[in-house]
């Protein structure tokens, strides 16, 4: 047994296709419970009475609602038949994500050790495919199937490692506990990609603002992805991630992207600027972030919140590069203590 597919809908927004489909417990068990484990992060199973009880109704022959399985493919055409996207999902499965219904899965396998258990009956499923990791992102920050989400925040970190890919390029990430045992100095902590994804996602480096109770500050950055232009930017993350790898040819912007602050201001404001950076030299871009510190240093530290108003420079600065990139160190200390 494998997928019976029934309908194929285009998803404008994130320029892909949702797909409904079912299959058997066997298959779901055999094909979709291993994607679980594909995520070092993701939510422990629960054991409440809520799916202790749905383990005795699987037995008993309940019908589950639909779980939800993501995966990531642009397709050469915007119009596609159900064949062609059928053909895909079905070779490809295995690199796809659980997007909604993980405690569902857990829940099946377990019930799957009992008594009476019936492999062969049906379960729904639909397939989201997104054109990008950003616009899937995007569309799992929107999705509620009526139970508490993780926080974008925490959907953003257990992605991160699964969704990209850097063998093709010099950019190393490093975990925390991995820092302290091993010198990196080209490294980047895996805690501050984070940070600066979400901040590039959300257009906002206030991300992380001790002021605010952390669970009303995940539902303010949820709020700011979701009204971002995710869906109709031309520019996507790896653009930025791009242009860090690009900035490690230099040790002095190598050190100073590195810099959480700096970085995280980076990622907001290039994501304006992205293409016109990516045309300049390497030469270029140290000179201007060069007279960028000569202009910050003059701001009087003991006025202002230091770090937070670095990223609103960095930031302000990058989002503007053509212009202010032209400025000398004074007229920039002017335009950018404006902002102050």
């Amino acid at each position: 047994m494998s997928l019976n597919f029934y309908t194929l809908d285009t998803d404008t927004v994130i320029e892909g296709y949702v797909v409904m489909a079912s299959t058997t417990y066997e298959f779901a068990l055999n094909h979709f419970v291993p994607l679980i484990g594909r995520l070092d992060i993701q939510r422990d199973a629960l054991n409440t009475k809520f799916y202790s009880r749905l383990e005795d109704d699987i037995v008993r022959g309940c019908v589950m609602p639909p779980i939800t399985i993501a995966m990531i493919h642009s397709f050469p055409d915007r119009q596609q038949a159900l064949d062609v996207v059928q053909d895909y999902i079905s070779e490809n499965i295995e690199s796809a994500f659980v997007l909604d219904g993980i405690q569902r899965l857990n829940t099946l396998h377990r019930a799957s050790f009992r008594d009476g258990f019936d492999a062969n009956r049906a379960i729904h499923v639909n397939f989201i495919i997104a054109s990008s990791r950003d616009r899937l992102l995007y569309r799992m920050i929107t999705l509620n199937n009526g139970q508490k989400p993780m926080s974008a925040r925490h959907q953003i970190d257990i992605l991160a490692d699964a969704f990209f890919d850097f063998d093709a390029i010099d950019l190393k990430l490093v975990a925390e506990k991995g820092k302290g045992r091993v010198r990196a100095p080209e490294s980047f902590k895996k805690a501050d990609f984070v940070k600066g994804y979400i901040a590039y996602l959300s257009g906002s480096v206030n991300i992380d603002n001790q002021k605010i109770i952390e669970e009303k500050m995940d539902e303010l950055i949820a709020l700011k992805i979701i009204d971002s232009d995710i869906p109709t930017s031309n520019v996507e993350f790896m653009d930025i991630v791009d242009l860090v790898n690009k900035f490690s040819k230099s040790s002095l912007l190598r050190d100073w992207i590195r810099v959480q602050n700096n970085f995280i201001g980076f990622c907001v404001g290039a994501k304006t600027s992205a293409v016109e950076l990516k045309l300049l030299s390497i030469e270029k871009i140290e000179e201007s972030v060069k007279n960028f510190e000569k202009a910050f240093s003059s701001i009087n530290v003991s006025k202002v919140n230091l770090g937070k108003v670095r990223r609103e420079m960095v930031a302000f600065f990058f989002q503007n590069y053509l212009n202010l990139s032209k400025l000398d160190e004074f007229e920039l200390l002017d335009r950018i203590s404006y902002r102050l």
